[in-house]
């Protein structure tokens, strides 16, 4: 019996953590041969240069997208205009993930041309359309446009449900714990990274949202230098807040942007977090590593309840007794197991 392929799915991204989030689905297509193929936006041009995300090496690369001091619509206009080349008059199912501009450009330019489009964690919400911003609104728009929906917490289902979106909505988990399980298994830290840990115990730090930039960013800074008098701080920039002028101590060390393997094998090591990232809020349970939140707002309540987490804006040294906690002994996994493999499983009963 001859099966015939009468289309492909295209795995779209243009962020780190997107690729991040892709690379375990990558792997499974690869492992069943199921035929597929990758589009890079170009978002995060840095992307393609590291290594240690072992995502294939795109197929389609959007040349020119990212332009110096651009606005949001001229990166979400370029990527749809751009896309649409591969787009028109083709058989791809396009899978994206998560809630990057990358992905609602690419979500739109595909609904635009018929095409089906699969979003991968689903339903993240904080109710909010200006926090985070515009990952809020971008989230809220993909799910508008997609067909199927994989979702990695029941609260994200219920999210969706309220929205009137129950057609094809999978409660499957979060596929940042194959990603973290994968690199744990397969990668080791570089001299930079072991270096680090073997100086002595350390705080993880990275700030880059909008929201935590000028004079909030100045707060924590301040609150940080204190805090580095009792514990070491690593703090690691971020290219879109490379213009702050960082006034360090001894105490707290300044590095450039890690690859992901090195950035795991950092917060493994670590004596906990202090962060406003998403990916990150993720990436440490899996870790079972404490995190300050330093949002006003998270989409990712699971992280909280799992009692990993604290939101405290930019109240960070009045909060920082939470970090010296005795490890949690955590039976389950709060954003499940085998993740991409479920994924695959229902795209291939979709075939």
């Amino acid at each position: 019996m001859f099966i015939i392929i009468t289309f492909m799915y295209v795995l779209g991204y243009g962020t780190r953590p997107e690729a991040i989030k892709l690379f375990p689905i990558a792997n499974e297509f690869k492992e069943r041969g199921i035929p597929f193929i990758t589009l890079f936006t170009g978002q995060h041009e840095d992307l393609a240069k590291d290594e240690s995300i072992p995502m294939p090496k795109p197929d389609i690369v959007l040349k020119n997208t990212m332009k110096h001091g651009q606005s949001i619509n001229s990166l979400l206009s370029g990527i749809v205009k751009k896309s649409d080349n591969y787009f028109k008059n083709s058989k791809l199912k396009l899978i994206v993930q998560g809630d990057a501009e990358s992905g609602l450009a690419l979500a739109l330019s595909a609904f635009n041309n018929h095409l089906e489009v699969v979003h991968v964690e689903a339903g993240l919400r904080t109710s909010n359309i200006n926090s985070p911003f515009p990952e809020e609104m971008n989230r809220t728009l993909i799910s508008r446009l997609s067909n199927i929906h994989f979702c990695h917490t029941k609260s994200a289902v219920n999210n969706l449900n309220r929205e009137n979106i129950k057609k094809n909505v999978y409660l499957v988990g979060n596929t940042v714990v194959d990603s973290v399980e994968l690199i744990l298994k397969n990668s080791k830290p570089s001299k930079l990274i072991t270096d680090i840990i073997a100086e002595d115990s350390y705080f993880v730090v990275t700030l880059h949202r909008r929201e935590n930039r000028d004079k909030k960013f100045k707060k924590i800074w301040n609150e940080l230098k204190n805090i580095s008098k009792k514990t070491n701080i690593v703090y690691i920039t971020h290219p879109s807040v490379n213009d702050i002028t960082l006034k360090t101590d001894s105490n707290i060390k300044v590095i450039n942007p890690l690859n992901y393997a090195d950035m795991i094998h950092l917060l493994n090591n670590s004596k906990g977090v202090i962060s406003d990232s998403g990916g990150i809020q993720e990436e440490v349970t899996s870790l079972n590593k404490f995190i300050l939140i330093c949002r006003d707002t998270t989409e990712r309540e699971e992280t909280i309840d799992s009692g990993l987490g604290l939101l405290v804006n930019n109240e960070v040294e009045k909060n920082i007794d939470f970090l010296y906690q005795k490890p949690l002994n955590l039976s389950d996994s709060v954003y499940g197991i085998n993740v991409s493999s479920k994924i695959v499983d229902i795209l291939e009963k979709n075939l």
